[in-house]
């Protein structure tokens, strides 16, 4: 049994930190009192992580936080008067949705950066790793890949130039 609650506050955890920043954005552009924000933070957070057992994972974890997270708001708002509501409700939803929105236009940049990361030939994959996987310099993949360093930055470009092409025509496409 408490393995199970182990694999419960790894999941939670990894889906928890995961949205953090963008939740106290969320928060933050609809309270602008820095303390009551980190108040309604805390809340949000210990009530996600007390319903976790009903959140569906097929769905957005940062969908299901903003959403609670509105809840909370708008609840310490009709109880205590506290939150001086710079938006009304249909706007505090509108702001919702844009998330929302970008969130998923993330997911589908992701995803399409990834199917053609995999169509890339592997020399320019291992380049792209060297560089961005390993952060190493230029020269230094020159060095180990055995081009000239204007080889090296010609190759990287056109990979670039590639991936971003693809990405594109793939979002384009969906």
């Amino acid at each position: 049994m408490e393995n199970s609650a182990d694999d419960k506050t790894k999941r939670f955890l990894t889906d928890f930190l995961s949205c953090q920043t963008d939740l106290r954005g969320y928060i933050g552009a609809l309270v602008w009192d820095e303390g009551l924000r980190e108040d309604i933070f805390q809340e949000v957070s210990l009530a996600l992580w007390e319903s976790y057992d009903r959140f569906d994972a097929s769905r957005s974890f940062g969908a299901w936080a903003r959403g609670v997270a509105t809840k909370k708001i708008l609840g310490h708002r009709r109880n205590s008067g506290r939150i001086p509501l710079i938006m009304d409700p249909e706007a505090i939803e509108a702001v919702m949705n844009a998330f929302d929105r970008t969130e998923r236009g993330s997911t589908d940049r992701e995803d399409a950066l990834k199917h053609c990361l995999k169509r890339l030939p592997d020399r320019l994959r291992s380049l792209l790793t060297l560089r961005y996987g390993e952060g190493l310099r230029c020269e230094e993949i020159a060095r180990r890949s055995r081009m000239t360093l204007d080889a090296t930055y010609q190759a990287l470009s056109r990979c670039r130039a590639q991936l971003e092409k693809c990405v594109t025509q793939r979002l384009q496409n969906s």
